[in-house]
């Protein structure tokens, strides 16, 4: 009873110990160094973080030889001759990449073919925006969305659909709690590609945040 006592205390120790940046979200850790250049080195990611179980045994069950490890029980003892204990999680920490222009942020989002649908994993993505954006480093500041496509088809066409895809990114985050008045929409079309990107260049379709 005593070894199980002190793996678990040792446990919590070990969690309490942990960085606090390494318990920030990897993604809206990004969304914040490319808004604000506030970067921290690293932080966790929630995906990858795995106990360890340590094996003690129960009070009056057999117990085997000396190991260098923390198990105890005998060889072909039942699962209800000894107790299994959780170790903290083990943090795999993830790099946060630095931006190349601070205050500008590519949102990544996806939309439906030739739409301004947000797809299911678009509307995930802008909902960790809308949190960072509540916070109390941006919270107040205002933002252009500006909506980018490549030069495929008609320009005219291209940059109503532009103008429309960042219209439903202001209208998701409106609608998650930012308020409008802090949201400028445009839409560029095709005049903007990326630096050393071609016109035609599939990258050029993007939605972009930048902070005014």
């Amino acid at each position: 009873m005593k070894l199980v006592v002190s793996l678990g205390v040792l446990g919590f120790m070990l969690a309490a110990a942990a960085p606090a940046h390494a318990q920030s979200d990897p993604e809206s850790a990004q969304i914040m160094c490319d808004l604000t250049g506030d970067c921290a080195e690293d932080v966790a990611d929630p995906n990858a973080a795995q106990g360890n179980e340590l094996t003690a045994a129960t009070p009056g069950a057999p117990r085997g030889g000396k190991t260098r490890g923390f198990s105890f029980q005998r060889a072909g003892a039942t699962p209800s001759q000894s107790t299994r204990v959780a170790t903290a999680p083990q943090p795999t920490t993830q790099r946060v990449a630095k931006p190349a222009q601070v205050g500008s942020s590519d949102l990544g989002l996806t939309f439906m073919p030739n739409s301004a649908e947000l797809t299911e994993p678009a509307k995930a993505r802008l909902a960790k925006y809308a949190q960072v954006l509540g916070g109390p480093k941006l919270n107040g500041r205002r933002l252009r969305i500006e909506g980018h496509t490549d030069a495929s088809g008609s320009a005219a066409i291209n940059k109503e659909l532009s103008r429309r895809r960042a219209q439903a990114v202001a209208d998701f985050l409106a609608a998650s709690g930012v308020a409008r008045n802090r949201l400028d929409v445009v839409g560029y079309g095709s005049a903007k590609p990326l630096p050393g990107k071609s016109a035609s260049a599939p990258e050029n379709r993007r939605v972009m945040a930048v902070l005014l």
